[in-house]
């Protein structure tokens, strides 16, 4: 699975060759038919392992941790979630380029994680956010589905750049998400 996985994020489904996914797990063609009649069902196992083992008990529920532990302040919070999230790409990029072609690739992937991002992030994002409104730390004039979803272009713009368009690029990630979060904050805040 994990050579599939290598593959995949690679080459994407399309460019992924059964030839290729044989050569990389050490095995024939026909062993790799044998447990895999097709090359979609090999990517469909792989999504599937992708989907449990990591997104599900790693990430999301990580996050939304994070996201219900309402640090005493905005900034701090947002921090530590920004934070959270680059640590846990750095551990293996790969997963976030796999997870990107899937998303783009697969309706049916793509229908199944929106729902588990709306139910376990989306949602909780919102209240994290309706909370600092009421606090005061930012602008009640804006709508709180407004701001999780200029909160979440921003953390993965990061991470896409970081990890799949400019890897090498020299980043220094403490400051790279202060600047996100100064920009960000100072469009949302309610300080003048």
């Amino acid at each position: 699975m994990r050579a599939a996985e290598d593959v995949f994020a690679e080459f994407g489904f399309s460019g992924a060759t059964t030839a290729e996914l044989a050569k990389e797990a050490g095995v024939t063609e026909r062993t790799l038919f044998k447990y895999f009649p097709t090359k979609h069902d090999l990517y469909k196992r792989v999504l599937s392992g992708l989907l449990l083992q990591t997104i599900l008990p790693g990430h999301m529920s990580d996050l939304k941790e994070r996201i219900q532990n309402l640090d005493p302040n905005f900034k701090e919070w947002y921090t530590s979630i920004l934070k959270a999230r680059y640590e846990a790409v750095a551990k293996d990029p790969k997963k976030l380029k796999l997870l990107l072609g899937a998303l783009l690739f697969s309706k049916e992937f793509a229908e199944i994680f929106g729902q588990m991002w709306k139910v376990n992030l989306y949602d909780t994002s919102m209240e994290a956010f309706r909370y600092f409104q009421k606090k005061g730390e930012i602008r009640n004039d804006l709508d709180p589905n407004q701001i999780v979803r200029a909160s979440f272009s921003l953390g993965a713009s990061f991470l896409i750049t970081k990890f799949i368009l400019a890897p090498k690029f020299p980043i220094d990630v403490d400051l790279e998400i202060q600047s996100i979060i100064s920009i960000f904050y100072q469009g949302i805040s309610n300080q003048k």
